[in-house]
């Protein structure tokens, strides 16, 4: 997971990350590159997150469907939508 140093103060500190925050998961695969998962934070409220998978050229997959991004990360909402949560708690 990739984020910004702010983002990070923000989560440490149970304060909500700031509208424009992007989260960043690069998924590899078998050592290979497989894709990048986006998660952007849109606005304000806790449940403000756009979502986008990119092919490993950075080109944007056209046909995911990231409803079901959101979907899951509903399941989050407690952790500000992010699988990440605890690992964010504990980097140094």
């Amino acid at each position: 997971m990739l984020t910004n140093p702010e983002a990070l103060a923000a989560i440490k500190a149970g304060q909500p990350v700031a509208a424009g925050t992007h989260v960043v998961l690069v998924d590899y695969q078998s050592d290979v590159l497989h894709r990048y998962l986006v998660a952007q934070k849109m606005g304000e409220g806790s449940a403000d997150w756009a979502y986008q998978w990119f092919w490993p050229d950075k080109s944007i997959k056209a046909d995911e469907n990231t409803s079901q991004c959101y979907s899951c990360h509903r399941s989050r909402e407690d952790r500000q939508f992010m699988f990440t949560f605890t690992d964010a708690l504990s980097f140094k």
